[in-house]
């Protein structure tokens, strides 16, 4: 991800940041009703990615990257569709390793 912030074309950027705000906000708004209040680090962080001001977030992202798509040749949509599939491959690492423990959240 680092190196697509500096190296990446904005739809390419766009594509990693839908990903990840997607995700996040997918999984936040799944936990959101079962998260322990009692831990600052985790229900902080659910809040910050559930709930409407967040979906608006997410849906003006996905929207500029819709806006982006139109302009792109067919080379360029490919790059997108890389950058997107790498992501979400990530983001699905990132899940898996934190649930293996089975911990609560």
């Amino acid at each position: 991800m680092r190196g697509m912030s500096s190296e990446g074309t904005l739809g390419e950027i766009l594509s990693v940041l839908v990903v990840c705000e997607w995700t996040y906000m997918s999984w936040g708004e799944r936990v959101v009703e079962k998260t322990v209040r009692d831990d600052f680090t985790c229900y902080e962080w659910v809040d910050l990615h559930s709930g409407a001001y967040f979906q608006g977030v997410v849906e003006y992202l996905r929207s500029l990257l819709d806006g982006e798509g139109v302009l792109m040749d067919d080379a360029q949509r490919e790059k997108c569709r890389a950058a997107f599939s790498r992501t979400l491959l990530l983001e699905k690492a990132f899940f898996d390793d934190c649930y293996s423990d089975e911990q609560n959240i």
